[in-house]
């Protein structure tokens, strides 16, 4: 049976990538390219954030047409603050993430109906799984379980912050020790990819995760056995070794099917500078200023808490960029002008008169008219690409080198238009395929060009 996989390796920087495969360090991978179309920078879409940039692959579209503006973003319809992290005080962002995400909130179509439309049988081991004939879990053994969120655990709302903080605490560390829940996942998605092509399903895309947490924990450069005590690995390149690892499992456990497989990333990511000054709550400094603002809690909430009107929503998103919006227009000025002088903000951009508006500090122009140079690849292209959305904030923002929009002893970070938070890889193989070289394409184009080529061969 000819099968078509695309994995996705969450978080992985391009130079990075381009170490370890010089030194050897992913053999598998680097076998697969010999017969591959290699994208040498493989751009993300823009925020370059894990569920944007998994939509973006899955639907070949930007955030305008696919919906999925963010990590987290406010429905100003549902009055709602949207969040996909799962996160113990957040229930409601478990069902944004399982059931929300494909259910609501994503309004292309993906790559599992066209796929059908072709006559494959598709299975998701991913975030994304509109479409998808199986519904496998990237987390546990075997198919996704519909298991509903008890109405009590929404008492925990309660102990959620307003603000954007995401420190280890003793308790956290002392739960994920005893429960690491996601120290197998890069074995269980491969185990759960064999079991589902030996059940005839020859269309897949699936997900590893823990290269993106690694990265976030030690920094995206971090070495194997130099870095890192063990936790869920020592370093980036111990999870990114894991994963090729798995995919060779998968490809011996596979070894009688003809397979076809992407590899790419949704993102890359930065380094966050060592010391406090660079991990910036934006909703806590504008409290600061008398700007009544807020995070991943909805507004009659805040307003329950603090008993003042609720005024500016921030919704972050890797955490190096952040949506911005303002429920309240007569301060819509004093919240550009907070955000022109926070140290933390590189750029700003605004829909004005139907055009796209940057600032930078020094300047305000179109963004056509403004010069971002190599370190922002195709930034107009995809800047436009998600402000075009009814769901992008009043104004949105990207954090300057070093910096991310949360409180948290975080060594990485993504979200921005930079091009260590925009870059990645991405190999496009087939049995008998020459070995090509694109130098730069969109992750919307993996599939794209990964599936003319597929249907060529099975036609």
């Amino acid at each position: 049976m000819k099968v078509m996989l695309t994995a996705v390796i969450d978080g992985v920087r391009k130079d990075t990538f381009d170490r370890l495969m010089k030194k050897g360090k992913l053999p598998v991978i680097e076998e697969l390219s010999k017969e591959a179309v290699n994208v040498e920078n493989c751009i993300s879409s823009f925020p370059s954030a894990t569920v944007t940039g998994h939509a973006s692959i899955a639907t070949s579209s930007f955030p305008s047409e696919h919906g999925i503006v963010g990590q987290a973003w406010f429905d100003r319809e549902m009055n709602e603050y949207i969040g996909y992290d799962f996160e113990l005080t957040m229930p409601d962002n478990w069902i944004d993430a399982k059931t929300n995400l494909n259910d609501r909130h994503l309004t292309s179509e993906t790559w599992f109906h066209r796929a059908k439309r072709l006559g494959f049988r598709t299975f998701s081991a991913d975030l994304i799984r509109k479409g998808a004939d199986l519904k496998m879990s990237f987390i546990f053994p075997g198919a996704d379980r519909n298991i509903p969120v008890p109405k009590k655990l929404f008492l925990l709302r309660k102990f959620s912050a307003h603000q954007s903080i995401k420190k280890s605490s003793i308790l956290k560390k002392f739960i994920l020790k005893i429960f690491p829940f996601h120290i197998l996942q890069h074995e269980i998605v491969a185990g759960n990819v064999v079991k589902a092509v030996r059940a005839g399903y020859n269309f897949g895309i699936f997900w590893f995760m823990e290269t993106d947490a690694a990265s976030h924990i030690y920094g995206p450069e971090t070495v194997e056995g130099e870095h890192g005590k063990p936790y869920i690995y020592d370093s980036f390149e111990d999870a990114m070794r894991d994963a090729d690892e798995e995919i060779g499992k998968i490809l011996k456990a596979l070894k009688d099917h003809e397979l076809y497989i992407n590899i790419t990333t949704d993102h890359g990511q930065s380094r966050l500078g060592d010391g406090k000054q660079y991990h910036v709550s934006l909703s806590a400094e504008m409290e600061e200023q008398e700007i009544n603002a807020f995070t991943r809690i909805d507004p009659h909430e805040y307003e329950t808490r603090v008993g003042r009107k609720a005024q500016v929503v921030v919704a972050p998103s890797g955490p190096r960029m952040a949506h911005i919006y303002v429920l309240d227009t007569g301060i819509r000025q004093r919240v550009n002008d907070f955000l022109i002088d926070n140290s933390a903000v590189e750029f700003i951009f605004w829909k004005e008169n139907h055009e796209v508006v940057l600032c930078d500090k020094d300047a305000v122009c179109r963004i056509q008219e403004y010069e971002f140079g190599d370190n922002y690849p195709k930034a107009v292209e995809r800047v436009t690409g998600l402000i075009k959305s009814m769901r992008s904030g009043d104004f949105i923002v990207t954090a300057k080198e070093g910096y991310e929009f949360q409180i948290s002893d975080y060594r990485g970070g993504h979200g921005g238009l930079n091009a260590e938070d925009s870059l990645g890889f991405a190999i496009i193989h087939g049995p008998d395929y020459r070995e090509e070289f694109i130098q730069d394409a969109l992750v919307t184009d993996v599939l794209r060009i990964g599936m003319s080529r597929f249907v060529k061969e099975v036609s």
